[in-house]
């Protein structure tokens, strides 16, 4: 049976899975601050994922379309934070580069369609590991 769209947002899983999600995007964000290292931010995700997990686990007579959009909203929370962080990063970085000479002055970021190819990309693997992760927490 597929839940409908309000039983899934009254459900208090999802605000519960949103601040485990903001906890994992300020440890995201922190990631991308203070590492020069891109891999650094696997470690992170997976403490995410785990932590959504022991969440969904204590859940788990809910069913699994709830368990599964809890997830996705945690999932997709700390990516939108860690992106936001991510695009001031990107837009200091290029702003001393114009400073150096090294990029022109009217250089611009990602384009429209760059950002919905990301989300995009970015969505489906949430909703493969939010799926894995409500089927894991039965």
């Amino acid at each position: 049976m597929i839940a409908s769209m309000s039983e899934l947002l009254a459900n208090a899983l999802v605000p519960r899975a949103a601040v485990v999600g903001i906890f994992g995007g300020i440890g995201l964000a922190l990631t991308s601050i203070y590492s020069r290292r891109g891999p650094m931010i696997y470690p992170v995700y997976a403490a995410l994922l785990a932590a959504l997990a022991a969440l969904l686990a204590r859940h788990s007579q809910l069913s699994f379309e709830i368990r599964m959009f809890s997830a996705l909203v945690g999932f997709a929370v700390a990516t939108a934070i860690s992106y936001v962080v991510v695009a001031i990063l990107a837009r200091r970085q290029r702003q001393v580069l114009v400073l150096d000479g090294r990029v022109p002055p009217g250089a611009r970021g990602v384009s429209l369609w760059g950002h919905v190819w990301r989300w995009t990309f970015l969505l489906s693997i949430g909703a493969a590991l939010s799926a894995a992760l409500a089927f894991v927490s039965a």
